[in-house]
């Protein structure tokens, strides 16, 4: 037996990067499987994507940040499904700008996304949980959001992903016995952002990064599959760092 057979899994950001494959190996592993993105086609390109491999994800378009969206995909997800065992907070957005170029609206915006978002997800899926007396919450920050790592042209991000990490705090507390609440830390990862990147600041994030090489997707999926699973039932409210050790770095 696949170990989520059976399992309801509504991944936000699921339509690219980590979140996409995440969506794939929960698939992949017998969950029945939501993604939840802003774009369209992009969430249609996932579906297809799935589609090749022979299994079905079904999609749901919203913003996360926006509380009638939450609700209304949650909602839709469960009378489609019949019920949500697993949510992953996956949606997230980054603006780089110099410090004395940062805006307001920056600010705003990110924090509305990366905070609001994670909450009004997590609020919006709760209301099931808890009426079903189980589930996993699995959210995802940054290792920006650590100590020292936060960075100068994100700090908007960085503080934000400092948030995430709170939050999972309180949330476990919140929704405990019955709920896992936990967070995924991931360190630099192979994605399309950070593929556009200049190369100068890849070379910097590849320096910093003791195993020498970035995250795969795939591998922060794992962890976040981990946390979601039987394995973990005992585990909330903590953090998992998957970094290739570039936390461990002194500045």
């Amino acid at each position: 037996m696949r170990r989520f057979e059976g399992q309801c899994a509504l991944i936000t950001g699921g339509s690219r990067g980590i979140g996409a494959a995440t969506a794939l190996k929960f698939a992949r592993e017998g969950a029945q499987v939501g993604i939840m993105a802003r774009s369209e086609s992009n969430l249609f390109a996932m579906k297809q994507r799935a589609a090749s491999e022979g299994m079905s994800i079904e999609i749901f378009r919203g913003d996360v940040g926006r509380k009638e969206d939450a609700v209304r995909c949650v909602d839709d997800f469960v009378r489609r499904f019949g019920r949500i065992d697993i949510l992953v907070n996956d949606a997230g957005i980054g603006i780089g700008r110099p410090f004395f170029d940062k805006t307001v609206e920056d600010w705003t915006e990110t924090l509305r996304v990366n905070v609001i978002g994670t909450f009004l997800m997590a609020q919006a899926a709760a209301k099931y949980m808890v009426a079903a007396k189980r589930g996993k919450i699995v959210n995802v920050s940054s290792v920006r959001g650590l100590g020292h790592l936060g960075r100068e042209g994100v700090m908007d991000y960085s503080a934000s992903k400092a948030a995430v990490i709170s939050l999972t705090k309180t949330l476990a507390k919140q929704l405990a016995p019955d709920i896992n609440v936990n967070v995924v830390v991931p360190g630099n990862t192979d994605t399309d952002l950070l593929r556009s990147l200049p190369q100068e600041v890849r070379d910097g994030m590849l320096a910093g990064t003791y195993f020498r090489r970035f995250g795969k997707p795939e591998e922060i999926a794992d962890s976040i599959l981990f946390l979601a699973s039987p394995e973990a039932s005992f585990i909330t409210g903590q953090s998992l760092v998957v970094d290739g050790g570039f936390s461990l770095k002194a500045g």
